[in-house]
């Protein structure tokens, strides 16, 4: 999920581009109304050449990303136009024709987006990352939730990662859901036993040699405790010293389905790694990395943004247990963590209920209290003999297996059969949803049992 650190084609005939069946590309047994053809070129371009099998008066996106592809993807036919409408957007033309094909030229820069992941990660000495999620449309309106898009990528004398494939020069895949990192450039991966990774080598080496440690520490840790991922990730780590045109700063990290990444961007990007702790790192890649093992065990992507504390917050007590054993300095670290959360959690209830924070633009409140919460059930889960947070995951992930929602519900349904205690549940409760005054109180008796979980380690 997006953290607030607070996440390609040539041209081709008509025929052979919306065939996608013919080429792999397509569903089988069902026709494509849109397809893609992105072509990565040398000037930091993409081009991006949109086909449709039945002409339309526009394409739509869901969103419209603070008028990031309004500004910045050119179509290549100046008879076109952007128009917002709600909180999507449209490309149509301007004499309100309809069309069967649009393609626009777009830079490969790094741009911070509202709620989303950016659809370009450059990394330092060429290639990018490219979010292929960003590039989902729809034929016709309401645009609430894209199709599955077919996707021809060529990126001549490049090696194309994508799908778990690496090919060179093109490669086609069905971009589906949120969608996938598409790795473009020529740096080789590192094939560990328990992942693949592609480091920048632009990285200060105090900082590569950090992740050389903490990147399978992350993936070896829940696996002692969950069992090994039934697949082998992928995990990227790019920096761009290039400052933004606006002149921000930025880091920006996240998971998508299989996939660990991380960007640094913005003048004195590598300055600024080198001077961070490295423990962050630890921190991240933890917490991403258990976003992994909860979508693998639980079999299904996680459900209402609602009660995002339940998979944020599982992922922040899953990353602060992994970590906190490992020596004296992750533990400081973890236990200044937990504190920062903690404080962070109550000036947010103080005006937003947490129910609420979603809503209101406040999702960081789901890491914050969330932490807190998990914690505190581990150490209550443990006082009845259980392991903790290790048997409230494995029971949620098997429930979940079995179709039962990520939902409070489910939630404090398996934490009352595991023996939690009466008083902790309701504490629990009433900070996921109730007012200000009594969930700041139960946010204090749960805090100080976060630490005792904490100090188990």
């Amino acid at each position: 999920m997006p953290l607030s650190f607070r996440t390609l084609a040539i041209v081709l005939p008509a025929a052979l581009a919306l065939a996608g069946c013919a080429a792999g590309v397509g569903v089988p047994g069902a026709p494509q109304t849109l397809a893609l053809d992105l072509t990565h070129s040398a000037d930091r371009q993409v081009t991006a050449d949109y086909r449709l099998s039945e002409a339309t008066t526009a394409l739509h996106f869901p969103q419209e990303l603070g008028g990031y592809r309004a500004e910045v993807w050119k179509p290549a036919d100046g008879a076109f136009r952007w128009v917002k409408e709600g909180q999507g957007e449209r490309i149509e033309r301007t004499d309100g024709q309809a069309f069967r094909q649009v393609a626009f030229t777009i830079p490969i820069d790094y741009r911070a987006l509202p709620k989303s992941y950016a659809p370009f990660s450059p990394f330092s000495q060429g290639g990018a990352l490219v979010h292929s999620g960003q590039f989902h449309a729809c034929p016709s309106a309401p645009c609430e939730q894209t199709g599955p898009l077919p996707i021809r990528i060529t990126a001549p004398g490049e090696i194309v990662g994508v799908e778990g494939r690496r090919t060179p020069d093109r490669e086609s895949f069905i971009s589906r859901d949120d969608g996938t990192s598409i790795f473009i450039g020529t740096l080789k991966p590192v094939d560990a036993d328990d992942f693949v990774a592609i480091i920048d080598p632009g990285l200060p080496p105090a900082v590569r040699q950090h992740l050389d440690r903490s990147l399978p520490q992350a993936i070896q840790d829940l696996a002692t405790i969950y069992g090994p991922l039934s697949f082998k990730p992928e995990l990227y780590v790019s920096i761009d010293d290039e400052p933004e045109k606006n002149g921000r700063v930025s880091s920006q990290g996240g998971t998508l389905p299989r996939q660990i990444f991380m960007h640094f961007d913005g003048e004195g990007a590598i300055e600024r790694v080198a001077a961070d702790n490295p423990l962050w790192l630890d921190w991240f890649f933890a917490h991403e990395a258990a976003h992994l093992f909860q979508q693998d065990k639980a079999g299904k992507l996680f459900g209402d943004d609602r009660f995002a504390w339940i998979h944020e917050g599982g992922a922040e007590a899953m990353a602060a247990l992994a970590m906190v054993g490992r020596g004296p300095a992750e533990r400081a670290y973890v236990l200044s963590r937990k504190e920062e959360a903690q404080q962070a959690c109550a000036a947010g209830l103080a005006a937003t209920p947490l129910s609420k924070a979603s809503a209101e633009g406040k999702f960081d409140l789901h890491y914050q209290c969330g932490l807190i919460m998990w914690l505190a059930i581990d150490q209550d889960e443990r006082r009845a003999g259980k392991a903790g947070l290790a048997d409230l995951n494995r029971a949620l992930f098997v429930a979940v297996r079995k179709g039962e929602p990520w939902s409070e519900a489910i939630f404090f349904r398996l934490t009352r059969e595991l023996g939690a205690s009466p008083s902790v549940t309701a504490r629990i409760m009433t900070l996921a949803d109730g007012n200000s005054r009594d969930a700041l109180e139960a946010l204090g008796a749960l805090g100080q049992m976060a630490n005792q979980s904490l100090q188990l380690e």
